[in-house]
């Protein structure tokens, strides 16, 4: 279903695209994209003083960077990787915007930066696995807001073609504890991911105990976090490996769910949800 987007400024639509990363709706990120990549140009073509004639929040490249940036990571989760690549090369290459000023030229440089890093995640992702200890040495060197998006690659190459990265998990282990403690909204999302994939990566290695285990931690952390999206994920992967679980797992997992509706009932109709096996 086409979203209706008529009437909404680049800032709403950058707004947009942010929530629908969360909800994980690329299709509706691909739509939104265009829309904002159109309008941005419209812009930039036709105002002699874009940010202040049109109030932007933020400058010129940063909208179409954004955007671009958005649309590839969208058609990469949709396994379009060819269309990903075209949309990294755009934005790997904004510096043909005019009079960028401080601002703008440093929105150039993160975005050429960004571009980097993508390709490096489509080669993963496509199964050429000669890069990743240069794409490795290039999360060490990057800001700390690379890490996960970084480990979350890495983690997805590892499922898909099977090999092992548990050198790489344990030497960055501190810092994604690190990060998550300093929570940001879009780590927190990415952080969920990350447990979620490292579950499914220690089912895929068969280490079924760590899988269990990490998929409860999943849980508890998207309830934490609020994240819904994860939680459906976590809920899911658990009934996979339920016949895996231990009886402790399995009553952390049942105190985790009696919790959850606990929460929706008053005190008098909890009472009516005890649990009911120790009754018997």
């Amino acid at each position: 279903m086409k979203l209706d987007l008529d009437g909404l400024n680049a800032d709403s639509l950058t707004c947009m695209l942010k929530a629908s990363f969360s909800l994980e709706n690329w299709d509706a990120m691909i739509e939104i994209a265009d829309t904002l990549i159109t309008q941005i140009a419209i812009i930039y073509e036709t105002s002699s003083n874009t940010m202040r004639e049109q109030k932007l929040k933020r400058s010129i490249p940063y909208y179409f960077g954004f955007s671009l940036c958005s649309k590839g990571i969208a058609l990469q989760k949709l396994g379009k990787y060819p269309e990903a690549r075209m949309c990294i090369l755009e934005y790997s290459k904004l510096g043909w915007i005019k009079g960028l000023d401080e601002e703008g030229n440093n929105e150039v440089k993160y975005y050429r930066n960004i571009a980097k890093a993508n390709a490096y995640v489509l080669d993963l992702l496509e199964g050429k696995t000669g890069i990743l200890e240069e794409y490795v040495e290039f999360i060490r060197n990057s800001a700390k807001e690379e890490l996960l998006p970084g480990l979350i690659t890495i983690l997805e190459s590892s499922i898909k073609y099977n090999y092992s990265v548990d050198c790489i998990l344990i030497e960055f282990e501190i810092n994604v504890n690190a990060i998550v403690e300093q929570g940001t909204k879009e780590s927190i999302r990415y952080f969920v991911d990350y447990k979620f994939l490292l579950a499914m990566y220690h089912y895929k290695q068969e280490n079924m105990y760590d899988a269990v285990n990490t998929t409860l931690e999943t849980l508890l952390s998207s309830i934490k976090l609020k994240d819904d999206t994860g939680f459906k994920k976590a809920a899911a992967l658990f009934e996979i490996l339920r016949d895996y679980a231990n009886q402790s797992q399995l009553q952390v997992h049942h105190n985790i769910m009696k919790t959850i509706i606990e929460r929706e009932f008053t005190n008098e109709k909890e009472i009516v949800l005890a649990d009911r096996r120790s009754l018997g």
